[in-house]
């Protein structure tokens, strides 16, 4: 029979017996360590199973094998590097191919509050129908609070068979919260000009239960249609693997309607893959680098357009963009405003210029690591900075959330109450008659209607 839990070491196939093989140093005898950080966390176990009044149990090493990577990863203070464990992994594959058991929502951790928010509510889907709305802060699930959950494990507990019911304990604020906002910051005590460091607090008396039903979801990757004056409206919301081909059939409808230009829009796009970026951007240029990779003790990689994947598209383009376009989506309007092949219209973007890398373990479970930085084709590096729009656009996030809600509600026509939509389309409309150029007047601002007058 084999050895107990208790007496059995971490070997080879464990999690922690791989996490610490990994290091690339033989394990020490205990007693015989040398002064190695690392190797102390191996002493600390050593002594747990010595010591601790309980047995540690395979079911125990898994865990602190798990909560010794979270923890080290969040001492590198970059948000972007974490840890999956096998679920956690899974779910994140489903995500690249947009179709899964859950809710439909799309949820981000806003960096300012350390809280997991939801950046979009898709219609028609379980989590439209029970009221959860953008903007929520995710406080709890199934009465377990998210205070120290990564965006993956909240997922993860999120989904569930088709069927079964899942709680979200929300906190909706009366309008967004940010970082440079001094007078929200003193209120949730708050430096306003200190990163935080603990997720803000909320008045625990304005929390509300919303019970969702699980269903089967297929989140929209490209939504498309044909607005008055044969301009062509194509919406971008992820870059997954889908995304080129979705979007490459889409233009092809509009050409075969008539299409004269086109509107391509990554608002609240959070990004995706890197490779489905260059494919996009491939598209609408010929040739030239689509961005540059800055990675330590390696040279400057330029990554280039990829000629097969030339959409031979040469009418008036414009891409529009706004806060919560981010990495992938900055990509593709950095790279498409660099060659002057689209003016961007909008607001200005996130200013996530770090790079990814998935790297699945032997327990499939995965690392993600931040591996390096990128710059547009003119090399600029737009992280923390975002894209500036050449036509901005302001517009406050809760006038707009509302003049979406009103839309919906009232199947409003797209350019009838999106008023970014508008000036994109107008600004289209001068492209395709020759009365302006690409990038516009650069910078420049059309002024918001009021928000009593966002919804016509």
């Amino acid at each position: 029979m084999p050895a107990s839990a208790v007496d059995q070491p971490p070997g080879i196939g464990s999690p922690l017996g791989n996490m610490l093989g990994r290091l690339g140093r033989p394990l020490a005898p205990v007693g015989q360590l040398d002064h190695d950080p690392l190797e102390s966390f191996m002493e600390v176990y050593e002594q747990l199973r010595a010591n601790f009044y309980q047995p540690i149990t395979e079911e125990d090493k898994t865990k602190l094998a798990y909560g010794a990577v979270r923890g080290m990863l969040r001492e590198l203070g970059d948000p972007y590097t974490r840890f999956m464990d096998p679920k956690d992994y899974a779910s994140f594959r489903q995500d690249t191919q947009g179709h899964f058991k859950g809710i439909g929502a799309e949820l981000r951790l806003d960096l300012n509050l350390l809280r997991i928010v939801v950046n979009r509510v898709y219609s028609g889907n379980p989590a439209a129908k029970s009221g959860l709305q953008a903007g929520d802060w995710i406080v709890k699930v199934d009465d377990r609070a998210t205070d120290d959950m990564s965006i993956d494990a909240v997922v993860a507990l999120i989904r569930g068979e088709q069927g079964t019911n899942v709680t979200l304990t929300v906190y909706r604020p009366e309008r967004p919260i940010t970082a440079l906002d001094p007078e929200v910051a003193k209120r949730i005590g708050a430096d306003a000009d200190e990163p935080r460091r603990d997720p803000a607090p909320f008045d625990p008396t304005k929390l509300l239960d919303i019970v969702i039903t699980r269903d089967d979801v297929t989140v929209p990757i490209v939504e498309s249609e044909m607005l008055p004056n044969q301009q062509g409206y194509i919406a971008l919301n992820t870059f997954n693997e889908e995304t080129y081909r979705q979007m490459a059939e889409a233009v092809a409808a509009l050409e075969a309607d008539g299409m004269k230009g086109l509107i391509l829009d990554v608002r609240q796009n959070p990004g995706g893959s890197l490779e489905e970026v260059i494919k996009v951007v491939s598209y609408f240029v010929e040739t030239g680098p689509v961005v540059h990779i800055e990675a330590p003790r390696r040279p400057l990689e330029a990554l280039q357009v990829q000629p097969r994947f030339d959409g031979d598209f040469e009418l008036p383009l414009v891409v529009m963009i706004d806060g919560m376009s981010a990495s992938a989506s900055e990509i593709l309007a950095g790279a498409l405003q660099d060659n002057r092949r689209a003016t961007v219209v909008g607001e200005k973007s996130f200013g996530k210029g770090l790079v990814q890398t998935v790297l699945k373990l032997s327990d499939d479970s995965a690392l993600v690591v931040t591996t390096s930085v990128y710059l547009t084709p003119n090399r600029r590096n737009i992280n923390t900075r975002g894209i500036e729009p050449d036509i901005a656009v302001p517009w406050e996030i809760e006038a707009r959330r509302e003049a979406l809600r009103e839309a919906d509600a009232n199947k409003t026509p797209l350019l009838d109450w999106d008023l970014q939509v508008q000036a994109a389309s107008q600004h289209l409309a001068e492209l395709i008659a020759g009365t302006a150029k690409v990038g516009g007047p650069n910078p420049a601002s059309i002024e918001p209607a009021p928000a009593a007058q966002a919804t016509p």
